[in-house]
């Protein structure tokens, strides 16, 4: 049975240099990356204590309206321990909204949990809880890391009252468900 996990939170910064970053390099906020081929990283996913490494595939952004989106999806990375077998495949949509000035991260995904029908009879008894912790975790890792990426490339930029020759050309850098995640 294929569930749906939604979750969205709110992202401090300026709008632009927000968007810069999120289409910019993923290793620079994508939590603990690693790059492991084109377009892949080995990340970190967590709830609470638990931590588990997954193989992340990230797409090229593209823009709907007032977002930037990339596709996500990953797969567990083998570990020798049974929760391994409780971490599912997830597959969705990255998106960083921006509504009169305000930014705000979404995840849309979707995953079918693990081990068949036992499996997803745990999902329905409470692994659900311990996939939102997950996702809500991975969401506040990542606005963490677009907050402070945009810094530094907010502070790059050269306001233009602040030049000295105002016809010299300027630099500017370019830069409801739920998944058990255990």
């Amino acid at each position: 049975m294929t569930r749906s996990v939604r979750a969205f939170l709110p992202v401090p910064g300026d709008p632009t240099a927000l968007r810069r970053a999120f289409v910019g390099d993923p290793t620079r906020w994508l939590p603990d990356a690693r790059r492991t081929g084109p377009d892949r990283w080995a990340i970190t996913v967590r709830a609470g204590q638990l931590s588990r490494q997954v193989d992340c595939h990230l797409g090229a952004p593209w823009r709907a309206g007032g977002s930037q989106w990339r596709s996500l999806s990953w797969q567990p990375i083998a570990q020798e321990d049974a929760l391994e077998r409780f971490l599912p495949s997830l597959e969705g949509e990255l998106g960083l909204h921006v509504l009169e000035g305000v930014v705000t991260v979404v995840l849309d995904a979707r995953y079918e949990a693990p081990g068949g029908p036992m499996g997803s009879a745990l999902d329905s008894l409470g692994l659900q809880r311990v996939a939102r912790v997950t996702v809500e975790r991975l969401l506040a890792d990542i606005a963490a890391r677009l907050s402070a990426e945009s810094l530094l490339t907010a502070d790059l930029v050269i306001p233009e009252e602040e030049e000295e020759d105002k016809d010299a050309p300027t630099a500017t850098t370019e830069h409801d468900e739920r998944a058990p995640l255990a």
